[in-house]
């Protein structure tokens, strides 16, 4: 029987740990902190030991006071003297100086508006500092410099080596955690490792348990820059681990895929190919002729259809869709496209209205704009068959909205939806065939990560006769510059769209659209101006994007809210303030918005007063290539895949330790790892796996009917 702690906390017979034991075990969390630490999603010993140092402190040697230099780092262990807190004048701020004496010298330590410090720092108090000198009006001063608090009897050497600093977690601070993380290293016991050997052994990967001790405290010897660029073969282990688990779930939900019949078979008939070509006022290029070929193959197999279909802006994904859509309607089935925005919704209705009435198809809209009475007509036709093919927004996923023969389901800017948002629309047929299309370039390792159990199609070529738009990035002291070009555009008969970041003047300065409003009709006396933005009224937006398109608007003033959804042919400038506050994928898309027409195209990107020259340097990357699948791996390269896509709610997997960037060879290897598993396995997997992989993507696992 294991002994009890002052708590009433039950321990391990050696005073041991294991990884999924209740972190209420360790010693130093009571029920509340635990209780506190389990709504963070930290419930278990292995979760507190996943929450990795944000950075290390180097501590490795303490030197005596008398050591101490002018701007030369220092760690040294004293005992406080003096204490004196004070408020100075000058900048009004509370003041504590302390004087620290380690029987070799003393130095003056100061902290500014730390005051509060005073009820832990007293005479006799010993401290050990790390800083860096400066030379002050009373000698060598440390400002503001890390510190700890020895407790009586407290060995200094206990406080040295590479010393972990983490973000706070709930309760508990950076000190705190490495003492209730050390606890759970000193006392873990043998660890079950659920990456098999001879995977570890393939890739050069320590132990779980090695790669958790070294990650928390690294060997005295390890390199600083090991430590600074994260490169330590701990963090590599622990990086393969959240994408080899994340690709395992994704490898079983294809499987599962793959596995299912019962999917409506749409084969393409010579009747269909008939109908396909009436659709068609144009040639399609070689690259939308692939891809439908692709799709075709899937909706006549008699498998549900998973696919992800990839394309530039203007590459033509819109009618590839469209013709799947046609295939289904054909056959006696129903079709449906969600879209993210109710301006994307809408353009994608005209635009399949004008294909489809070619071949006397209606398109239903279904919108939460929509009025009561007509969204209930539209509702109805859906659940009685009589509407066949249907765009909408989140609305489509609503509980009330029921289809009668639903066969294919088409969801664009899939980025923008969750996976279970996914899975409801296609919830409301029986397993209907599911397109998903992105018009926003996803670099190949991202898509592995938020689309790795869909098949992949990618439109790579633009139809011909598409004039190249010419990108140039300008300084904010050019501006005046810029208006003359716009002056010129004006005279010749050109649509301009100018993009503002916000809508109010935020906390860091940004202009607002609504400011330039009012700025560009005074630039542009004689041009007519409008605003849109997201904080409209839908009925007043639409408007002023519809007077903008019949050319009863010359400068249209925005927000993102063009950024999708928008095409206006006749516009062919663009503008956008305070460029560098975007990402390179997001200007990108809203270059997209010009070039749609029979002249030439410009886009100007006028970076904010404050952009530094790797600031401009990022922008010059829009100048120098107009492929978006480029412009997606830089941007993912700068600033990271939440950027790139949003917010984790968009589908990206929250990831703690692995890079998509620095860890690409590992997310490679992660795959086709995983892949081989479930390919060998035959889908049964061994306990210990199954168990791990369900603990970690559950919730992906049983939207793929898994478990």
């Amino acid at each position: 029987m294991g002994a009890t702690d002052r708590r009433g906390t039950q321990h391990g017979a050696r005073g041991r740990y294991a990884l999924d034991d209740p972190v209420v075990r360790l010693r130093g969390i009571g029920p509340r902190w635990a209780e506190e630490l389990a709504s963070l999603g930290v419930g278990t010993v292995g979760d507190l030991l996943l929450h990795l140092p944000l950075r290390w402190i180097d501590r490795r040697e303490i030197a005596p006071l008398s050591a101490a230099r002018p701007d030369r780092p220092l760690t040294a262990v004293g005992t406080v003297r003096e204490v004196r807190t004070l408020r100075t004048r000058r900048r009004g701020l509370d003041l504590m100086q302390l004087l620290v004496d380690d029987g070799t010298a003393a130095i003056r330590v100061v902290f500014f508006g730390r005051n509060y410090l005073a009820e832990y720092i007293r005479r006799g108090t010993r401290l050990l500092v790390q800083g860096t000198p400066r030379l002050g009006s009373h000698g060598l001063e440390l400002t503001g410099p890390e510190f700890e608090i020895l407790r009586e009897g407290e060995d200094p050497a206990a406080l040295t080596g590479w010393i972990p600093v983490y973000e706070k977690l709930g309760p508990l601070s950076s000190r705190r955690l490495r003492t209730v993380i050390g606890e759970a290293l000193d006392g873990l016991g043998p660890v079950d490792d659920p990456i098999p050997a001879a995977l570890r052994a393939r890739h050069g990967l320590p132990a779980l348990d090695e790669a958790l001790r070294e990650v928390h405290r690294p060997p005295p010897d390890t390199p600083a820059e090991l430590l600074a660029e994260r490169r330590l073969p701990g963090l590599r282990r622990l990086a393969y681990d959240e994408l080899f688990w994340l690709e395992l779930a994704l490898a079983l939900a294809r499987r599962q895929r793959l596995a299912l019949g019962g999917a409506p078979r749409l084969p393409l008939t010579g009747e269909i190919r008939a109908r396909i070509a009436e659709l068609l006022p144009f040639t399609l290029t070689g690259a939308q002729t692939r891809v439908f070929r692709e799709i075709a193959d899937d909706l006549a197999s008699g498998r549900p259809m998973s696919r992800l279909l990839l394309g530039d802006v203007g590459s033509g994904k819109t009618v590839v869709a469209a013709m799947a859509m046609l295939v289904a309607v054909e056959h006696g089935w129903q079709a449906a496209l969600m879209a993210p925005t109710e301006i994307l919704a809408r353009q994608h209705g005209r635009t399949l209205a004008r294909l489809m009435g070619r071949v006397g198809r209606r398109v239903e809209l279904l919108t939460a704009a929509l009025r009561q009475a007509e969204a209930r007509a539209v509702r109805a036709k859906l659940a009685s068959g009589a509407a066949s093919l249907v765009v909408g927004t989140h609305a489509l996923i609503s509980e009330s909205v029921a289809f009668r023969k639903l066969g294919l389901v088409v969801i664009d800017e899939q980025h923008r939806f969750g996976v279970a948002q996914r899975a409801s629309l296609a919830d409301k047929g029986t397993r209907p065939h599911l397109l998903v299309m992105s018009a926003t370039p996803i670099p190949r390792t991202l898509a592995m990560v938020l689309y790795g159990d869909l098949d992949v199609s990618v439109i790579d070529e633009k139809p011909p006769g598409r004039l190249p738009i010419r990108t140039v990035v300008r300084r904010e002291d050019e501006r005046e510059r810029v208006f003359a070009g716009l002056e010129r555009a004006l005279a010749e008969g050109r649509r301009v769209y100018v993009v503002r970041p916000a809508v109010e003047e935020g906390a860091r300065g940004l202009k607002a659209a609504e400011q330039g409003l009012a700025e560009y009709r005074a630039r542009f006396p004689e041009a007519r101006v409008a605003l849109v933005h997201g904080r409209m009224k839908p009925d007043e937006r639409r408007a002023n994007l519809d007077a903008f398109a019949r050319g009863e608007v010359d400068i249209l003033v925005a927000t993102t809210v063009i950024e999708v959804g928008i095409d206006v042919p006749e516009a062919s400038v663009i503008v956008v303030e305070d460029a560098d506050r975007f990402g390179l994928a997001q200007l990108h898309q809203l270059r997209g918005r010009v070039g749609r027409g029979d002249r030439r195209s410009y886009c100007v990107l006028i970076a904010s007063q404050d952009a530094d020259e790797h600031a401009m340097n990022r922008l010059r990357v829009l100048e120098q290539t107009d492929d978006g699948f480029r412009v997606a791996e830089k941007d993912l390269e700068l600033r990271g895949p939440g950027e790139l896509t949003g917010t984790a709610q968009h589908g990206l997997p929250s990831l703690r330790v692995a890079d998509l960037v620095r860890h690409k060879d590992l997310l490679l290897a992660a795959r086709d790892d995983a892949f081989a598993l479930v390919e060998r396995e035959g889908g049964t997997l061994p306990e210990a796996l199954w168990r791990e992989v369900w603990r970690r993507h559950g919730e992906r696992l049983k939207l793929a009917r898994i478990g």
